[in-house]
């Protein structure tokens, strides 16, 4: 499928909900229009992580390696979030002559990918977005500040933990925390 291809103005992720209840969201949005998906967090999460090691790779002295994640105000998500789909396939790409960061997005139900099979080319994805590096590098440490703000993790497990504790599968299901 040939998608469409987008320069936003604004490219972030956030979250609607409290702790354990959370639903993310991934927003590019320019004056006239917006592109939505709901995202898992750890899509996010790796989104961010990816970008961080493209722009270190196209410049190893990229600020992105030592800035302090913060949460940014000017990246929140713009309200009423109505997603246009469920966020499947993810593709990154860095155009030199541009220098532009490519990000290809695919939704979920037409990200048919079985497994073992390579990944999706650039022509099968529904959307195309041109960043600068500096968005790239805001959207990085915007989103390093959100997955921070979630649940702690588990030390045994991994698993996140609510207020009250957790099952613990490393300690035989016996409650831990709270």
């Amino acid at each position: 499928m040939n998608g469409s291809s987008f320069a936003p103005e604004v490219f972030t992720a956030d979250y609607v909900g409290k702790p354990g209840e959370r639903i993310f969201y991934l927003q590019a949005r320019a004056v006239s229009s917006a592109h939505t998906y709901v995202a898992e967090k750890q899509q996010i999460s790796v989104l961010a992580e990816k970008l961080k090691e493209l722009l270190l790779m196209v410049d190893s002295n990229d600020t992105v390696g030592s800035a302090v994640p913060e949460r940014d105000p000017a990246l929140a998500i713009e309200e009423p979030v109505e997603p246009e789909a469920r966020l499947g396939a993810i593709g990154l790409a860095f155009e030199e002559a541009e220098d532009a960061v490519i990000v290809f997005l695919q939704p979920a139900d037409d990200a048919e990918v079985e497994e073992g099979e390579d990944d999706a080319s650039e022509e099968e994805f529904e959307l195309r977005i041109n960043l600068r590096r500096d968005q790239a590098r805001s959207f990085v440490l915007h989103v390093a500040a959100i997955v921070s703000e979630g649940r702690p993790t588990c030390q045994l497990c991994g698993l996140p933990m609510d207020p009250e504790g957790h099952r613990c599968p490393a300690s035989n299901g016996h409650r831990l925390g709270g």
